[in-house]
């Protein structure tokens, strides 16, 4: 199953957190392995800008797209057998130490289905 992984930064996180491991090494552990497959940083948020389609019109705004003081500061795509796998992946990431991480499985849309596309 896949999930995506977001990495947050937080305000609250500890200056200088104990025990921290090496990006580099997550990077090479996790994708070397075939448990991640796709991954980046992000722009900060304001960077970002927010589209919606309001009575036809699209509406683009500038800055983050959600009120919060947490931010999205990359992702990866994880590849794990089941949400224990997932959460060992991602606790062994660097911002679980200085930030969050918030993992949502996948929920395709069965396009590839026969008739899912009508039944969306």
């Amino acid at each position: 199953m896949r999930y995506l992984m977001l990495v947050l930064s937080t305000p609250d996180a500890p200056a200088e957190p104990e025990n921290v491991p090496a990006i580099e090494d997550w990077v090479r552990d996790t994708y070397d392995t075939g448990r991640a497959v796709l991954g980046d940083r992000l722009r900060p948020p304001a960077d970002a800008v927010g589209v919606q389609v309001r009575a036809g019109e699209v509406i683009v705004t500038d800055g983050p797209f959600s009120e919060t003081k947490e931010v999205i500061a990359g992702f990866d795509v994880l590849d794990a057998p089941d949400l224990d796998e997932a959460i060992k992946i991602a606790a062994a990431h660097p911002m679980a130490y200085a930030g969050a991480i918030e993992l949502r499985p996948f929920w395709p849309l069965g396009l590839d289905d026969d008739g899912g596309a009508a039944e969306a």
